[in-house]
């Protein structure tokens, strides 16, 4: 990566030359960040996003690939959490994992039980699939799958709005981003339905719940999602795990929440190991499963979304793939999608330490079964991750990336930078049962980077332009 130095004036004109931004002033794109509340809460308040002012261009043909990969992903998620038996089978190794994933799986294993000996409530909590899949687009232009997210899955919003602020600025061909709307009229819709079917016969508005973190430093993406949501007729309250605890659950099964029932939980947080993550928490989740509320997602979902189940169905797409065609109803074009986008992975577990220490020497990747910036490795701090190994961290294969070649300009704290070597990760919300296309989240990064989130990796939010 390359840094370009405002000692050589001659490149640096050379390079803003070819900027879109050009005639707008940066000073004046902070201006309008702050002016939209399109930022993260930091310590001391609002801090505008980072943002790209070098729009990513795909062809339009790449854009639908992406749109396409990410439904069928979202589809196998979804029916794979329609059926826990099958998913807890494929995922067995959990069971003595010290991980949130492994957490899951022992209560969806004990809830499966008492079905089995007829202990369970008939009432079952109806399972909401708002996915985000995570792609990368390797060298030879194909999309690769890095990961799902069916809990916590943001930022879709404040990329919409950031499209909406850039193209009164630069009109061109941009990938629809209709996020907010699409994503809060699932929302809606949800509440709306699981209010309909209840047998209160005194009930105000239907009421969703968003579970968030007490210091939630995304608070504003959220606020636009759930803004739009109540403009629907659902009412929202923002509540925290510790809080949701004090809820309680009437004769029906249902989940009151200060003398209003709850139709619809929505998950934002709740899925990395934590204080606010105790015995407790985790019993009341397990109570939820057998409640008349809708979740987003219920703990099967949640449990799609795990870095272990990825690498489950990985490896059950390369090596048995006539299993994975009987079990989701795929085609041999949809295997074929699959077969090219998945990632070959490990777990450390299966290695001996100098198999897993020569993957390691190879570039391979170091993912524990936590969410977010930070638990991804590679070189020297995946040895010292292989140290104190989990029964389920994975060592993934390097995905060789696509690399920008044009100059990158970024705007962060009222500070422009120019630079040279990105890459773009662009995920694909999926929506529902069909996953429909929910609009993207686009995060720039430099090449040599190992984090790619906005929150606590080094990228920017981006657009992607397109081209015929």
């Amino acid at each position: 990566m390359t840094t370009v130095q405002n000692t050589s004036a001659q490149v640096t004109t050379s390079l803003y030359r070819h900027q879109p931004w050009a005639p707008l002033k940066p000073e004046q794109i902070n201006q309008q960040l702050r002016a939209a509340q399109l930022g993260l809460q930091g310590a001391e308040g609002f801090v505008p996003v980072p943002v790209s002012l070098t729009p990513w261009q795909l062809s339009t043909e790449q854009f639908a690939a992406a749109q396409k990969l990410a439904q069928l992903l979202g589809q196998l998620q979804a029916k794979a959490a329609d059926e826990p038996d099958w998913l807890l089978a494929q995922t067995e190794q959990l069971v003595s994992s010290d991980t949130v994933p492994g957490e899951i799986w022992r209560r969806l294993k004990a809830l499966s039980v008492k079905r089995r000996i007829g202990q369970n409530h008939s009432i079952k909590s109806r399972n909401l699939m708002l996915n985000r899949h995570d792609l990368l687009l390797d060298r030879k232009l194909r999309w690769r799958w890095v990961e799902s997210n069916p809990i916590a899955a943001g930022m879709g919003p404040l990329n919409a709005a950031y499209q909406q602020l850039w193209q009164q600025h630069l009109q061109g061909h941009y990938a629809p981003n209709d996020a907010t709307a699409l994503q809060a009229r699932l929302l809606a819709q949800a509440a709306i339905l699981q209010a309909q079917q209840s047998t209160t016969s005194h009930q105000q508005q239907p009421l969703m719940l968003i579970v968030v973190e007490a210091n939630e430093d995304n608070i504003f993406d959220q606020q636009l999602l759930c803004d739009e949501v109540e403009r629907l007729g659902v009412q929202v309250q923002r509540v925290t795990v510790a809080a949701l605890l004090q809820a309680s659950f009437n004769s029906q099964q249902q989940l009151i929440w200060q003398k209003q029932r709850v139709d619809l939980l929505y998950w934002r947080t709740a899925y990395n190991p934590g204080t606010e993550l105790d015995n407790n928490v985790w019993l009341f989740r397990a109570r939820l499963e057998q409640s008349a509320v809708t979740q987003c997602p219920t703990l099967a979902g949640q449990l799609t979304g795990s870095k272990w189940f990825q690498h489950r169905l990985t490896a059950l797409i390369l090596h048995n793939p006539a299993a994975v065609a009987s079990q989701f109803g795929l085609s041999g074009a949809d295997l074929r999608l699959l077969q090219q986008a998945v990632v070959p992975s490990s777990a450390v577990s299966d290695l001996s330490q100098a198999q897993a220490e020569q993957l390691i020497a190879q570039g391979y990747w170091y993912k524990t079964q936590q969410e977010g910036g930070g638990n991804v490795a590679r070189g020297e701090d995946a040895r010292q991750q292989l140290a104190k190994a989990d029964s389920v961290d994975l060592l993934m294969a390097p995905i060789q990336c696509f690399v920008r070649a044009e100059a990158f300009t970024s705007l962060r704290g009222g500070n422009t930078r120019i630079s040279l070597g990105h890459i773009t990760e662009l995920g694909i919300f999926s929506l529902g049962t069909d996953a429909l296309y929910g609009g993207y989240l686009c995060r720039t990064k430099d090449a040599n980077s190992n984090e790619g989130g906005v929150h606590r990796g080094g990228a920017v939010l981006d657009l992607v332009l397109l081209q015929a």
